[in-house]
């Protein structure tokens, strides 16, 4: 199949959800991807002296027609060089994403560290909330009490600067407070991190547990079983039956940053409108995960602009109707992520374009 053939198939595929969307109308639960039925049932592979191999990434030298811009590697392989394809990250839906190209066979390198005993593969490490709750504590989906393991290994973030050669091959990643709270709740936080840069790292014993969830596509039983799971650690429910969780301060502490998506007249709008509709106006960045989760397993409505905050959605109760709201990024359809998360939760939801006061009028008014 072309580089074009591909990219029409994916954007077609991404048309006939939004439209399916669109015709169930507001308060449904999404459609899932026309792939999920494709997904294969999630399995554990036990590798005795593994290999890591270094995280590389450059451009690729494609036809304009050709989606993907650039290439990544770092993966799993066994002790006889070849390749554990459930290690490998995959990507669905954004050109700018790297494609996992790790070789099928290796010629097994000195490897720079060796961790010894049992350690469990977690994936890329992630520094985004969003990616965090969704790719990493995803593929934590097996009982712990069934792992007898020393530690969690993952391999560095896609996203953030590549290290610099020279520095060291593995480290102990410092997690901040949000990132620790949320591996406590999976049941696997009192475990050891580390985090394998550019060089190869051997492992003793790794268990690599497939991946359950393809970012902006589907998410399998075993990923929402993750978010169940570190909701139902929590317990206490907020009280407060609608919540919106505004964007308005953290937009206002970062001025100039990418991460900002509205003008301040909408954010402002946007807190005044939810909260004269009897609406908790709540900013998430200000309180812990776990209060966060606290919130959303009370909530029967939940709204927010798009983006990782109501990815939150993923730790309410099933059934929870979500309201998402359009911003500068993603301003006339619902953001992939987010239906992927609602469809597999079951959540209804309804979607508001940016800067439709009349559409957000409505909405609140049939509530």
């Amino acid at each position: 199949m072309s580089g074009r053939q591909v990219l029409g198939k994916r954007l077609g595929q991404r048309s006939k959800l939004d439209a399916a969307h669109a015709a169930a109308g507001p308060w449904s639960v999404p459609a899932a991807a026309d792939d999920v039925e494709q997904a294969e049932p999630v399995t554990v592979t036990e590798v005795v002296d593994a290999t890591l191999t270094p995280f590389r990434r450059g451009r690729l030298h494609t036809p304009a027609t050709f989606a993907a811009r650039s290439w990544m590697t770092g993966a799993v392989y066994d002790g006889s060089g070849r390749l554990v394809p459930s290690s490998q990250r995959l990507w669905r839906g954004d050109p700018r994403a790297a494609i996992a190209a790790d070789p099928a066979e290796i010629r097994v390198p000195e490897p720079e560290a060796v961790l010894s005993d049992r350690w469990l593969y977690m994936g890329h490490w992630s520094h985004h909330f969003g990616h965090f709750l969704l790719e990493l504590v995803t593929n934590l989906w097996p009982a712990r009490e069934e792992m007898s393991i020393t530690g969690l290994v993952a391999h560095r973030a896609v996203r953030t600067p590549a290290p610099a050669v020279g520095g060291g091959g593995m480290t102990t990643p410092q997690p901040n407070d949000w990132q620790r709270e949320m591996l406590a709740l999976t049941g696997y936080g009192d475990l050891e991190l580390r985090v394998v840069r550019h060089k190869p790292v051997r492992v003793e014993t790794l268990v690599i547990p497939s991946r359950p969830l393809l970012l902006k596509s589907w998410a399998l039983p075993e990923a929402v079983g993750v978010w169940r799971r570190m909701s139902e650690a929590v317990r206490d429910r907020g009280s407060d039956r609608m919540v919106f969780l505004s964007r308005s301060r953290f937009h206002a502490l970062h001025p100039k940053k990418k991460r900002v998506r509205a003008i301040e007249r909408w954010d402002v709008l946007l807190d005044d409108t939810f909260a004269a509709a009897g609406f908790a106006v709540v900013h998430p960045q200000e309180l812990s995960f776990t209060e966060q989760v606290r919130i959303v397993r009370g909530a029967e409505v939940l709204a927010g602009a798009s983006g990782s905050a109501l990815h939150l959605s993923a730790l309410a109760a099933p059934g929870t109707r979500v309201l998402e709201i359009g911003d500068l990024r993603n301003p006339d359809h619902p953001l992939a992520s987010q239906r992927m998360i609602d469809a597999a939760c079951g959540h209804r939801s309804a979607f508001v374009p940016y800067h439709d006061e009349a559409g957000l009028a409505a909405v609140l008014e049939a509530l």
